[in-house]
């Protein structure tokens, strides 16, 4: 069974206490730290990093691909970025801001893609929009060798419960269309594979939550499960400590006897591991 990390910017994560969150955002707000997390994570065998990117964590990356052979996987857009920038400047200036931060090339690439997605993107269409947020910021990452890219799951979310599957067979067409892996990250995975059917195999990996606990598995462990076993190979658990309520050896048990592809190791985890 593989392992990936879960990286994503510290000021985007839920912590249980005021003290926890002061203490995992000083830490991790320095591309060092992230490096030493990277380092632990590679002598306990994690291969693939599942990576909200930002400053802090492309450098990080970067810096850790020059020594280490790892893959990882963009989650785009920066969802908790925008909605700050959305914030502060308004949709329009958001945008913008995101596109200045973009080397030259990219924002040729960038344009390119918004003028073929002009109209849609004029009528504010969320499809076009969600793409085009997300082919800017994966344009933006060319320095990283990216192997697989993920809709950010506040997008994927919103989509299901809208029943908007032309956004993830669009996003699957595009990924494979730059030489990526199309992965899926949900916390409701039945509502995924009843809306996408089929195009469910678009998806070479589905990264959902998986415990003992039931912790988070919508609408229920039993159900989830089952959907588990028959894509077994495609699956990779989350979540697997139920919020630290079960211990790390036997969260890993569980998921390997379930005969998942693999589990997603937080940095909370990692430490209780070791």
């Amino acid at each position: 069974m593989e392992l990936a990390l879960d990286l994503s910017p510290p000021e985007s994560k839920h912590y249980r206490s005021w003290n926890e969150r002061l203490l995992y955002v000083a830490r991790y707000s320095q591309p060092e730290e992230i490096h030493v997390l990277l380092e632990q994570a590679h002598s306990m065998g994690v291969r693939s990093v599942m990576a909200v990117l930002d400053g802090r964590i492309e450098a990080a990356l970067r810096e850790h691909q020059v020594w280490r052979d790892i893959d990882v996987w963009a989650v785009v857009p920066n969802m908790n970025a925008f909605i700050r920038d959305l914030t502060d400047r308004g949709l329009v200036g958001a945008a913008v801001a995101r596109f200045l931060r973009l080397r030259p090339s990219a924002m040729v690439a960038t344009g390119m893609n918004a003028l073929r997605e002009l109209g849609p993107l004029a009528r504010s269409d969320f499809s076009a929009g969600a793409l085009w947020l997300a082919q800017m910021e994966l344009a933006g990452a060319q320095s990283l060798r990216v192997h697989r890219v993920f809709l950010h799951p506040q997008l994927t979310e919103i989509a299901l419960a809208g029943r908007v599957s032309e956004l993830f067979t669009e996003f699957a067409a595009r990924v494979r269309d730059r030489g990526f892996e199309a992965g899926l990250l949900t916390n409701n995975p039945l509502v995924a594979a009843d809306l996408l059917g089929e195009t469910l195999g678009a998806f070479s990996v589905i990264v959902s939550p998986c415990n003992p606990r039931g912790f988070k598995m919508v609408p229920d462990r039993v159900t989830c499960e089952r959907l588990f076993r028959a894509y077994s190979g495609r699956f990779w658990a989350r979540e697997v400590t139920a919020g630290g309520c079960v211990s790390w050896r036997n969260a890993i048990d569980h998921v390997r006897d379930l005969g998942l592809a693999g589990a997603i190791v937080d940095p909370k985890s990692l430490r209780a591991s070791r």
